[in-house]
């Protein structure tokens, strides 16, 4: 699949690598921790580069029931995909899509204050609702939240910025913004909200999405313990796949398999994406520190035939507990920072 996507309003260049092999790169990405960071998109033709940050913004959760348009309350809003839906409190009126342009969200932070930000542009491109959402930063002063240029994807559920991990009690949702982990993966085509057709010996089952979503901001971040510690640096080249064919494995990138992931984490890393000077490798120690059963090092089973991965293996593994997602990476990334 070619992903015909920009990097902050700049197209990614176009790089031959050989003969029927071609991938588009460019350089590092900016991140800052802050609600007015500026998180640039970047994608390669089937090679991501991916960055550290969960998502772009300190909002922490969006209430469903704290959805307000010129002091009148919408009631029973949710969300039907990435768009939001429900009724007008004042007459019961049905409002969605771009009738939520100018709405007041009351959103919670990362410290669990509350600020109200609004909805200022709705538009839908390839199939997902992007929302410009900003804040009130000062008298008249009005801050996209994601970043200028930037939109948020509203996506079903949190997640703990600490672990990462998801929860869903039906009360909040977040905006995801572009250029961060989950409203990346999302854009990549896992998208939580839909499901997709397996099939294997004639016999067809629906997979939910959601659980492809999960493993692959596990994925992004390098989430190797699944324990919310990220072990990349932004801008870093991965080449992405999983059964579906969603993605697909890109051929000639020069790139080795790196891990093989589900939603809680890698089940099995060959190598790690990034190493230290004089030979160290930190990320590799943290693994054999925090979860060493993951280490596979040089053992051929992981990426092999016999992984749940697989549709004639994982077929009847349930998607919590399967291999979903594959990795490859390049082991010449040598990193003064480690």
């Amino acid at each position: 699949m070619l992903k015909q996507w920009f990097r902050a309003g700049a197209m990614v260049g176009l790089i031959v690598l050989g003969a029927g092999c071609a991938a588009e790169i460019d350089g590092g990405e900016g991140e800052e921790e802050s609600a007015e960071s500026s998180l640039a998109l970047r994608v390669l033709n089937d090679i991501g580069l991916n960055g550290t940050h969960l998502n772009g913004t300190r909002l922490n959760g969006v209430r469903f029931n704290g959805v307000r348009f010129n002091g009148v309350r919408f009631n029973g809003v949710t969300l039907n995909g990435t768009k939001l839906v429900g009724t007008r409190e004042s007459d019961g009126a049905p409002v969605a899509g771009i009738d939520f342009v100018g709405a007041d969200i009351e959103a919670v932070l990362d410290d669990l204050s509350s600020v109200t930000v609004r909805i200022t542009n709705i538009a839908e491109r390839s199939g997902i609702t992007y929302y410009t959402v900003k804040y009130n930063a000062g008298p008249g002063l009005w801050v996209n939240v994601c970043g200028d240029g930037l939109d948020a994807i509203a996506m079903r559920g949190t997640w703990d910025t600490a672990t990462g991990a998801y929860s869903d009690d039906g009360s909040k949702f977040t905006f995801a913004c572009q250029g961060a982990a989950i409203a990346k993966c999302a854009e990549w085509g896992y998208r939580g909200w839909t499901a997709e057709e397996e099939c294997e010996k004639g016999r067809c089952e629906s997979r939910d999405l959601s659980y492809f979503h999960q493993a692959c901001i596990r994925m992004v971040r390098a989430d190797y313990c699944g324990d919310g510690v990220p072990h990349t640096q932004t801008g870093t080249a991965i080449d992405v796949w999983d059964a579906l064919d969603i993605q697909s494995e890109t051929e000639c990138s020069g790139m080795s398999l790196e891990a093989e992931w589900t939603v809680g984490g890698a089940a099995c890393v060959k190598h790690t994406r990034w190493k230290g000077l004089g030979g160290s490798n930190p990320d590799r120690d943290y693994i054999l520190a925090h979860c060493p059963e993951r280490w596979a090092g040089g053992d051929s089973s992981c990426g092999g035939s016999g992984s749940t991965f697989d549709t004639a293996n994982g077929f009847a593994t349930p998607l919590g507990q399967r291999r979903l997602l594959r990795n490859a990476s390049f082991t010449t990334n040598v990193s003064p920072l480690l």
